[in-house]
């Protein structure tokens, strides 16, 4: 059962009204790409949307603090993190997501757990994010078809230059499915990437 977490309840409330500033202003400084992504990924016109730059771009803080105030503004509705390697998921975004989460009072076992053995993270409010391995399997699942009957309100693939186009084809199907007509929501596919030429370049360029 969640408890009263007033500071919370503010920042939740921020952020469905747009209000970004507790995310993107840190010493008095605005993280103006940070502001612009925030606004797109919760706008109603785009539905895509590639995050590129190097290290040090807020790149995954910024895709992390999504996914969290979206679960936690919106109850019932399912998210997914999606990367290469699920190891890789675990061992690094998993641990920027916790940072996230510690940053903005967000309690562990309290408003949300992580479920280590079939890796997702559940929110009290009913809220879920899933952690996808998006590893390319020729032989046994060509066409990632383990993801074709999923139901995702939105969702990210973080470096994208890893990930094999049939992982972004599939998963941008599966976005829009679950809870969005209930509130309103745009289906959103963020994609965080280093620059690299492949898929994304002649998709998005």
């Amino acid at each position: 059962m969640r408890t009263s977490n007033a500071l919370l309840d503010v920042r939740v409330e921020l952020f469905k009204r747009g209000v970004f500033d507790f995310i993107t202003t840190q010493d008095g400084k605005k993280h103006t790409k940070q502001e612009k992504a925030l606004r797109i990924l919760t706008d109603d016109k785009y539905v895509e949307f590639l995050y590129g730059g190097a290290a040090g771009g807020a790149k995954s803080w910024t895709d992390c603090a999504w996914l969290v105030f979206s679960a936690l503004a919106f109850p019932e509705t399912r998210w997914f993190m999606g990367r290469e390697s699920l190891k890789r998921l675990r061992e690094s975004t998993l641990v920027t997501f916790d940072k996230v989460c510690k940053k903005y009072n967000i309690k562990k076992d309290v408003d949300y757990t992580y479920n280590g053995q079939d890796h997702y993270i559940q929110f009290a409010n009913g809220s879920r994010i899933d952690l996808l391995d998006l590893k390319f399997k020729p032989n046994d699942d060509p066409l990632y078809e383990r993801f074709g009957s999923l139901e995702y309100t939105g969702g990210w693939i973080e470096e994208g230059g890893e990930v094999n186009f049939g992982a972004y084809d599939t998963l941008k199907t599966r976005i829009g499915r679950h809870m969005n007509d209930q509130y309103g929501l745009l289906r959103k596919l963020f994609i965080t990437c280093n620059p690299k030429k492949n898929w994304m370049y002649t998709t998005f360029l």
